[in-house]
């Protein structure tokens, strides 16, 4: 049995490889471990084009071409699972993601070949909800502007929403998304004396409540939050969530926040709303296209804090996360239940039963 490991800069194929060997190795005695992109840069320009348009459109790596024939396991963090990386790897039966994202592989053309598939949920739910409080005081108390400001010799006092600049107690918060990283927004924010409205359409309402939250529908979500916190999954059913009409429909003294996936906003629209100071201004993680050009339009707005695609990152996501990953493989390896199966309908595949038999002997 042969594993491919594959790192990128963020998580290189070293780390992947220390903990293959804590977890994985009596199962793959044979390791390939080697970083398919080693350029920062140009791994932040392809890692966005495959979650906007699929692993479909790259290249097959030179490590499956040189490696992967014979390989049974693959893991990586960006790394591209395509159709055609499948094909180079006629024996794959299994795939690691050590993320929580899972836009990197064909899901429906892994099912359909009978290739289970992993990933870490919630791996950096911690670090995103962390990132997004602090999006909404960097807002809206104008902390990187006035930072901005010394440091071009001013010494700014007043900015866009001088006559509504808040604190947080009293106010109502508005999450969209009550999965791993949305609960946590919540439970961070419980010791501000501030009332959480959430909006989820498959959560129950009594997990919410008991959560200490208030369970609200779209409409009032956007109509009585102070601050919205935006935690949904991108598909085809949040594609543009955040729209022109429910933008319209926010306080003129409120901030929205996104951390996750810029496809869940109206873009254009959320600039018009910024830039007519229909809402009073946003804090922005995420964009259509990264890194922004030196042109951009949202370069002049003057209600918007801007960051670099960083929310998840920390020092604790990139090393943990393929020890998570592995750890949960393992387990399932072992016989026992695992936490990050995608496609759990390959379980009842009769190849992929018949290999895994062979693994657990």
């Amino acid at each position: 049995m042969k594993a491919i490991l594959s790192g990128d800069p963020m998580i290189n194929s070293d780390l992947f490889k220390a903990a293959y060997e804590q977890h994985l190795q009596p199962y793959f005695p044979t390791v390939v471990a080697k970083n398919w992109e080693d350029d920062w840069a140009k791994l932040q320009d392809r890692r966005l084009k495959v979650e906007q348009s699929g692993p479909e459109i790259e290249i097959v790596p030179d490590v499956v071409i040189e490696s992967g024939q014979d390989a049974s396991f693959l893991s990586g963090l960006f790394f591209p699972v395509s159709s055609k990386v499948m094909d180079a790897m006629p024996n794959l039966r299994m795939v690691g993601l050590a993320r929580a994202g899972k836009e990197n592989v064909n899901l429906k053309e892994a099912t359909k070949r009978g290739i289970l598939v992993f990933n870490v949920m919630g791996r950096n739910a911690e670090a995103v909800s962390d990132f997004a409080v602090g999006l909404m005081l960097a807002e809206s108390r104008n902390i990187a502007r006035a930072h901005m400001s010394i440091q071009q010799g001013g010494w700014q006092k007043e900015f866009s929403n001088n006559e509504f600049v808040p604190q947080l107690k009293g106010k109502k918060v508005g999450i969209a998304g009550f999965g791993y990283i949305g609960r946590l927004v919540a439970k961070k924010l419980s010791g501000w004396d501030l009332e959480v409205l959430v909006y989820d359409a498959y959560t129950p309402q009594e997990e919410i409540i008991a959560a200490g939250c208030t369970p609200v529908d779209k409409e009032t979500l956007f109509k009585e939050s102070d601050f919205i916190s935006v935690h949904l999954r991108l598909v085809d059913a949040t594609k543009k969530w955040v729209d022109r009409h429910h933008l319209s429909l926010m306080k003129k003294t409120a901030v929205i926040v996104n951390t996750g996936r810029s496809g869940l906003f109206d873009m254009d629209g959320l600039y018009d709303a910024l830039a007519s100071k229909q809402i009073a201004g946003a804090g922005l993680d995420v964009f259509d296209n990264e890194p922004l050009e030196a042109n951009s339009k949202w370069l002049s707005l003057e209600n918007v804090t801007l960051t670099t695609h960083i929310a998840g990152t920390t020092t604790e996501v990139l090393t943990k996360s393929p020890y998570l990953l592995f750890e949960d493989i393992e387990t399932f390896l072992k016989g026992g239940r695992a936490k990050g199966i995608l496609n759990p309908e390959v379980l009842d595949n009769p190849s992929f039963q018949a290999w895994l038999s062979e693994v657990r002997k």
